[in-house]
């Protein structure tokens, strides 16, 4: 689907008259181990079922909307299984015990989850080998499905009570090829920076939808639409600045040294938002529909949280973030 739809409301009087905010709400976010694309399963390899799945995702958000990716290069505590322990089962729920192994000191961890059919409404018991960084789960009918680590805890919602750091922050329209493809230079400072005995790095693609809201006071009229539909910003544009918005706020050291001329990229967008079209005011939400701590994110500067709440505009000729109580 072709992005201005309605793109012959931008020459409206009462729409290019109004003040106008842009409202952006995260729509959704996939993760990949960073490990996986360097380091293949001995049956199976990791890097084409990543690439292949970041190329389908792609092509599915251009044949339905096109938008951009901004991806967030984060790192958590390192986490293996411990394969020197078994699987223990609770009772007849399907409840398990597991061990695992966090960090460079390998300190022990017993998680809990459940095999639960969800159709049958009934608990299994299945046959489960363990590797320091994959479990492969066998079912009653001798089928097997391999998960990694990180993939495993998130598709079964444990929580062990870590954060993750956000350590570098980018935008792309081709996520299979940037910054997987190994010769980013963002994701080369922080596997240098990051200490690979103690943490995991992992990569986030994230989309956002982009709501305008117009008010225009002398005539009263006032009106919510995704800027995708009007295409009043193009994508490349859209998402360049969604990118710089992040960028400032986390303020990762990792991005120190280009911040200067970051701030002024943002200055110029905001600069041209708002002679051009009137928006004066950017307000951004990031948390996941379904909480996880894989996306309570925080950085060198920024708390550790799964809700991010937070605006962006001009103040004295300069972009300015503020976090105003949360609404939601």
């Amino acid at each position: 689907m072709n992005r201005g739809l309605y793109g012959g409301i931008l020459m409206k009087p009462g729409y290019k008259e109004s003040e106008k905010e842009w409202i952006i709400e995260l729509s959704r976010s996939d993760v990949y181990w960073y490990d996986l694309l360097v380091n293949s399963h001995e049956n199976f390899d990791t890097k084409k079922i990543i690439t292949d799945t970041l190329k389908s995702l792609k092509n599915s958000v251009e044949s339905s909307l096109e938008k951009r990716f901004v991806y967030f290069i984060f790192s958590r505590k390192k986490v293996r299984f411990d394969t020197s322990k078994n699987i223990t089962y609770c009772d007849k729920t399907g409840r398990f015990n597991l061990s695992l192994l966090v960090g460079r000191e390998k300190e022990e961890i017993v998680v809990v989850g459940e095999f639960y059919d969800h159709q049958t409404k009934k608990a299994l018991k299945l046959e489960v080998e363990l590797t320091e960084k994959f479990i492969t789960i066998t079912d009653d009918m001798g089928d097997k499905s391999s998960f990694p680590i990180h993939t495993f805890l998130q598709e079964f919602g444990i929580d062990i009570g870590l954060s993750s750091t956000v350590h570098y922050v980018g935008y792309t329209k081709n996520p299979h090829t940037r910054p997987t493809n190994g010769s980013h230079a963002g994701l080369s400072e922080v596997l240098y920076n990051v200490s690979n005995e103690d943490n995991d790095i992992l990569i986030s693609f994230n989309l956002f939808k982009v709501t305008v809201f117009a008010d225009n006071k002398k005539n009263g009229m006032k009106l919510h639409i995704p800027n995708s539909m009007t295409n009043e910003i193009d994508a490349d544009l859209e998402g360049f600045i969604i990118e710089k918005c992040f960028i400032l706020y986390f303020d990762s050291n990792n991005q120190i040294k280009n911040k200067v001329k970051e701030r002024k990229e943002l200055k110029n967008n905001l600069v041209q938002l708002s002679s051009e079209n009137n928006i004066n005011l950017i307000t951004l939400y990031y948390e996941l529909e379904v909480p996880s701590e894989y996306w309570k994110l925080g950085s060198s500067t920024i708390a550790p949280n799964s809700k991010h709440y937070f605006e962006v505009k001009l103040e004295f000729g300069m972009p300015k973030i503020s976090v105003p109580p949360p609404q939601y």
